[in-house]
């Protein structure tokens, strides 16, 4: 339940009928917003989806997108994402489940629960498209791994990691381990947190797990999103015989033997961050918005942290109080600094390790809407009708057909 996935053992002599794409791993909400809508969530979800063009065949095997969905590692699954778009330019597309929250995530200082369990998950859906997707039209030596927000960074995690490399090119859309909360320092309590939230108090981590395995997994998910638990990757423990998947810390990233030569297609939207603070009432404006960022990417003392939160304050706001006035410009800079910045450290990153070719774009399509830019998310409907089908028009069919063409190239050809 929270130890790392083995190799499914097959089904013998009985057939399995694949036709329920909807399941999903437990997602972590809180309990208070939990309703019949994860009728689909359940501890055996573990599935892939497999989009398949009709010329695919074994005798003419096509490209494979592996793609990893965002959610901060909480939330999400393969089935939000119909690959239609990219399918129709001749690829095949895997779109993969992997336990979220703190079924997927938890780093803990025993053996059997290290860290990352979520990100081996993953792994192995990669070994099982290297052994099986040939079957389903697909060449296990042309295969891209692909994600966007956490799936991003979860590609580029399997491309730093010691795993060996079952795939050739990678895709990271909005998202890098070095953007902040995307990678956190292991609490080791968090099974103990868990299980006196919902009442089991032990000092003992091992016994704590033994109560959450026998706990419905609504309850313990919500107790997660209850407790505001960050549980996103980690640097895992070292324990004898067990292979860690992360032995640093993000910026301590390095792998240039699997980096190196391989093709990157990274990116963001134009305004990440749009909208996202667009509720808030005033006491959110009063705190130190720029201090409180800053912290989140730099490891400076209290004199360096304020005199570069001025700098950063007068480049965007001036000397402006800052308000709901000041929402865009506020905007722009947790943009540039959350995921504009990471992206670009993680790029230089790539070219030094001689990562290539390198792409990078910035996505700024809005349509017809009267947003100024574009926000976290917004390419997605456009590569695969994501949160529903776009409205039908010429300008919205044209991007379609660019963006899906440009990707599915990536995909073929690098």
């Amino acid at each position: 339940m929270f130890q790392a996935a083995r190799h499914h053992p097959g089904f013998g002599e009985e057939i399995f009928n694949a036709y329920d794409g909807s399941i999903e791993c437990p997602q972590t909400v809180k309990s208070s917003m939990r309703s019949d809508s994860g009728a689909n969530e359940t501890l055996d979800c573990l599935r892939l989806n497999i989009y398949v063009p009709a010329i695919a065949s074994s005798q003419n095997p096509l490209p494979v997108l592996v793609w990893i969905h965002g959610g901060i590692y909480a939330v999400g699954s393969a089935s939000h994402y119909d690959p239609e778009n990219l399918v129709r330019k001749g690829i095949v597309v895997v779109t993969i489940n992997y336990r979220l929250g703190p079924y997927g995530f938890m780093c803990l200082d025993v053996p059997n629960v290290p860290g990352n369990q979520g990100l081996k998950d993953q792994y192995e859906a990669l070994t099982w498209v290297r052994r099986n997707i040939r079957a389903f039209g697909g060449n296990p030596y042309n295969v891209t791994i692909g994600g966007q927000s956490a799936g991003a960074g979860s590609a580029l995690l399997h491309l730093y990691s010691t795993k060996d490399k079952l795939f050739n090119k990678v895709i990271a859309q909005s998202g890098t381990p070095h953007k902040p909360v995307s990678f956190v320092n292991a609490d080791i309590d968090v099974a103990k947190k868990l299980a006196l939230h919902l009442g089991f108090n032990t000092t003992d981590t091992s016994e704590a797990l033994e109560f959450l395995k026998d706990t419905p997994h609504k309850l313990v998910s919500g107790a997660a999103a209850d407790l505001n638990l960050q549980l996103r990757p980690c640097k895992e423990r070292s324990f004898s015989g067990v292979e860690n998947f992360i032995d640093t810390d993000p910026f301590s990233l390095s792998n240039a033997k699997k980096v190196k030569g391989t093709p990157i297609l990274i990116g963001q939207t134009s305004k990440e961050y749009q909208g996202s603070h667009a509720n808030e009432d005033d006491e959110y404006y009063k705190p130190s918005i720029f201090i409180d960022t800053l912290k989140e990417s730099f490891y400076l003392n209290n004199e360096q942290m304020e005199e570069a939160a001025l700098i950063a304050r007068h480049f965007y706001i001036g000397d402006e109080p800052i308000s709901k006035d000041l929402l865009f410009e506020l905007n722009t800079f947790l943009t540039d600094f959350l995921l504009k910045h990471p992206i670009e450290r993680t790029t230089a990153n790539l070219l030094k390790e001689n990562a290539k070719p390198v792409y990078q774009y910035e996505f700024r399509y809005v349509g017809d809407s009267e947003k100024d830019e574009a926000g976290h998310n917004e390419e997605l409907k456009y590569l695969f009708k994501y949160g529903g089908a776009v409205e039908a028009n010429e300008k919205n069919q044209l991007l379609t057909d660019r963006i899906s063409r440009m990707w599915s190239n990536f995909v073929k050809y690098g």
